[in-house]
């Protein structure tokens, strides 16, 4: 029986002007047991390419401020100091969206919060957006899993800190909470199948994999919210657009099993 991972990161795009919706997302890559080495020794030998060591960890965000000259990035990780020229900054994100090509399916999910309030009076709050986002997220994940005959478990990184322990407890208890009652579609029965647990990496383990699901999210919600990167920004988008979870349907596929606008 086949073995997948589910790579998991988040972001959110709050907009204390109201000028345009709060909108959080979850998203991430589904990778193969079978490839994980592969991968993980692809991006090892990048990473000492441009970076001549292998301990960088890549972050979206980051790469993009360093682009942008960010003192404060670049002093707390001085081997960006690289990205500042275009070019390399290139060369990362055509690595990524390579690998997410060759490799990977993408699945997530894009809360339009200020919708979700307008439309059904619920909270704006990060909370029930991603325990919304996580009962799609596993049902789609638990069909991809049916679909390939194949058992999965999920994988995010860490979000507790020194002075907050709660956040990957609230993760854990929703997951553990929706195991226990099922999804839209899909019985707790069925879930436990197939889903065999979910786990939390610190951001500073290096895990080449998951550093992949973190360029995920963020080209997702720009695009809803129709917020444009420049032009000669390097942008995997439609790399991402076109590795969505289809479910095996022709029409709208990716938009009902990989992609899923919750508003």
């Amino acid at each position: 029986m086949n073995e997948y991972t589910l790579y998991l990161d988040e972001t959110k795009l709050w907009n204390k002007n109201r000028d345009q919706h709060n909108v959080y997302g979850i998203a991430g890559v589904i990778i193969n047991q079978e490839d994980k080495l592969e991968i993980n020794n692809r991006l090892i030998n990048f990473k000492k390419e441009l970076f001549h060591t292998p301990n960088v960890i890549l972050h979206e965000t980051d790469i993009r401020q360093a682009g942008k000259n960010n003192e404060k990035i670049l002093n707390e990780i001085p081997e960006y100091s690289l990205l500042t020229r275009r070019k390399n900054m290139k060369l990362v994100f055509n690595q990524i969206g390579d690998i997410i090509n060759e490799y990977c399916y993408v699945l997530g999910t894009i809360i339009d919060v200020t919708s979700l309030n307008k439309n059904y009076r619920i909270k704006e709050s990060t909370y029930t957006s991603y325990y919304l986002g996580m009962k799609t997220i596993m049902e789609n994940y638990t069909k991809f899993i049916y679909d390939h005959n194949a058992t999965g478990n999920i994988i995010l990184e860490s979000r507790k800190t020194i002075n907050n322990q709660k956040l990957d407890s609230r993760v854990r208890k929703q997951y553990y909470k929706i195991m226990c009652h099922g999804t839209y579609r899909y019985s707790a029965l069925y879930l436990q199948n197939k889903l065999t647990g979910i786990s939390f990496v610190e951001k500073m383990s290096n895990n080449n994999l998951l550093q992949i699901a973190d360029f995920i999210p963020r080209p997702l919600l720009l695009h809803y919210v129709k917020i444009g990167q420049k032009k000669s920004d390097p942008s995997i988008y439609q790399k991402i657009r076109r590795k969505r979870y289809d479910g095996g349907l022709i029409y709208n596929g990716a938009g009902k099993y990989g992609v899923v606008l919750i508003d």
